[in-house]
């Protein structure tokens, strides 16, 4: 029996982001749920139940760095892997992504092939402490 596919879940504020980043992953075999801001995203990580989080940076109301602080801050979010996506990419932005406990920094546009690389990397780190719940 094949294993169910991984899930991801994107919060980007881009409509546009949203749809280019999940038509990526689903075409590579992943299950893609999608929020609009990080209060919503953070807000459906307990039914969506993601092996890996998309978060863009630069969002209205709770940006990217604030989402992280605040997943890494909630029991059910210590573990999730999280890949920071966005056009900020200084050294001091890469560094403030890691601060924030990110895994993981990509800067846009987005190459499909090192999103793609970065995210098999990350789940296959990750098996052994999914948080779809293996209990």
């Amino acid at each position: 029996m094949p294993d169910a596919p991984k899930k991801i879940l994107i919060i980007d504020d881009s409509a546009l982001s949203r749809k280019t980043l999940e038509a990526m992953l689903v075409a590579r075999g992943y299950e893609v749920a999608l929020a609009a801001n990080g209060e919503q995203g953070l807000a459906m990580i307990p039914q969506v139940l993601p092996d890996l989080l998309l978060i863009d940076v630069v969002m209205p109301e709770l940006n990217g760095w604030e989402t992280t602080a605040r997943l890494r801050g909630a029991a059910h979010g210590e573990t999730i892997p999280v890949i920071v996506i966005t056009s900020k990419n200084t050294p001091q932005d890469m560094l403030q992504a890691f601060e924030v406990g990110a895994n993981e920094f990509i800067n846009k546009p987005i190459d499909e092939a090192e999103l793609v690389a970065t995210v098999d990397r990350l789940l296959k780190r990750g098996e052994s402490s999914s948080a779809a719940g293996k209990a």
